[in-house]
């Protein structure tokens, strides 16, 4: 005779915690507040290979050029889209105005057609974006574009698109007369320049090609310090990181260049000096905070 299995739900609630999250902090209620801004900070710093991305990016729409964009970090090339964007788009409320020369567009996989549409009207806050049938997304999508008087497509995570969203794109820029440029990881660089006869058009049509590399090492400092004064604004012990050229230098080496890898290290080093404010924070530390973290890759393209 087999035994009957335990009540799953009962055995559930006994697995749940008897304590609030709260009560099972070891941090004081000010510490945990600081934590909870540390943990919910986003900050942007204008570097110089950002401002070359955006002359490339000015001169690829002024030329009604199209093209593509690869960097190792994704995130800080999202950033720096984002922004770019900002510069040239206005809002009224919650509508945009015209004319809407950029659009930035970031595409969730897998990737398809329809993706590719959705992404595209979201941003422009089109409200038809449950509309499902391709051949209506994708004049829906035309349509509204050409309305908004978009002069530059920029279509971020482009690594992720089918070979039939890249062919959705070579048909906008044909159609529209407008520039696209999709943005991604190396892995982009890869495909459009493989050697297929099956994406020949897709590569004649995205010829030129930028690089958003990394960050300049003599940059670190200034970003850590406009980091600091606008996520620790207030607190009684400032950080100055910048005072120790050691510490610096192995944020630089830590991060490879990349700005939300330098943000995440900072976000240690804070709390742990929240946790531990009679500890000083030095070369020998710092490396104690860091060491169980690898270096990031940091290839270049070829």
């Amino acid at each position: 005779m087999t035994q009957s299995s335990p009540n799953y739900q009962q055995f559930i609630e006994e697995q749940e915690p008897q304590t609030s999250p709260e009560a099972l902090s070891k941090h004081s209620p000010e510490v945990e507040s600081l934590i909870e801004r540390l943990r919910k900070s986003d900050t942007y710093y204008l570097f110089i290979r950002d401002r070359q991305l955006f002359n490339w990016l000015d001169f690829q729409r002024e030329s009604r050029a199209n093209g593509y964009v690869v960097a190792v970090s994704c995130a800080d090339l999202r950033k720096a889209c984002q922004f770019y964007r900002l510069r040239y788009v206005r809002k009224r409320g919650t509508l945009h105005t015209i004319p809407m020369p950029v659009v930035y567009a970031q595409v969730q996989q897998p990737g398809t057609p329809t993706d590719l549409f959705l992404a595209i009207l979201s941003e422009l806050s089109n409200p038809f974006t449950g509309v499902c049938q391709l051949k209506l997304l994708r004049n829906r999508t035309w349509m509204t574009l050409s309305y908004y008087n978009v002069s530059v497509l920029i279509i971020g995570n482009a690594h992720y698109l089918t070979y039939q969203s890249f062919n959705e794109l070579v048909e906008i820029t044909r159609h529209l007369k407008i520039s696209v440029v999709p943005v991604g990881s190396l892995y982009l660089h890869e495909i459009l320049t493989r050697q297929s006869k099956k994406y020949t058009d897709v590569a004649n049509t995205f010829l030129d090609w930028h690089e958003f590399s990394s960050f300049q090492k003599q940059e670190t400092a200034e970003v850590i310090s406009s980091w600091e004064s606008q996520v620790l604004d207030g607190w009684k012990q400032p950080l100055n990181l910048t005072s120790d050229s050691g510490i610096v230098n192995i944020l630089y080496e830590r991060s490879g260049g990349q700005a939300e890898t330098l943000y995440e290290m900072l976000r240690k080093i804070a709390i742990f000096s929240l946790e531990k404010p009679d500890l000083a924070l030095n070369i020998s530390s710092l490396k104690s905070i860091l060491f169980t973290r690898s270096k990031p890759v940091n290839r270049i393209s070829t």
